[in-house]
């Protein structure tokens, strides 16, 4: 597996309205993404937010990033900015059903 950590710092008092865009809009255009296992956005305070991307293999994270890149840039950009971005292939992992 491969995972992407993407980090935005949001301008003051977007993030709800980004949060929720991202819900209706980016999460179902990526889960149907080939290969896709997983998503997590995270609010850690101070207006910024945290994306985990997961995917199967490298090829499918690689593709699936052009992807994000694409939308975040055509349809939150303006609140987010550009991200940090981190990525490497996923070592240890385990999950519970929610």
């Amino acid at each position: 597996m491969f995972a992407t950590i993407r980090k935005y710092q949001g301008k003051p008092g977007t993030i709800n309205d980004v949060a929720q865009q991202v819900q209706h809009e980016f999460v179902p255009l990526l889960t149907a993404q080939p290969g896709f296992v997983s998503y997590t956005a995270i609010h850690t305070g101070n207006d910024a937010v945290m994306s985990v991307s997961v995917f199967q293999d490298k090829a499918a994270a690689e593709a699936a990033n052009k992807v994000a890149a694409d939308w975040v840039k055509q349809h939150i950009g303006a609140n987010v900015g550009s991200p940090d971005v981190s990525y490497g292939e996923v070592v240890a992992t385990d999950s519970r059903e929610l």
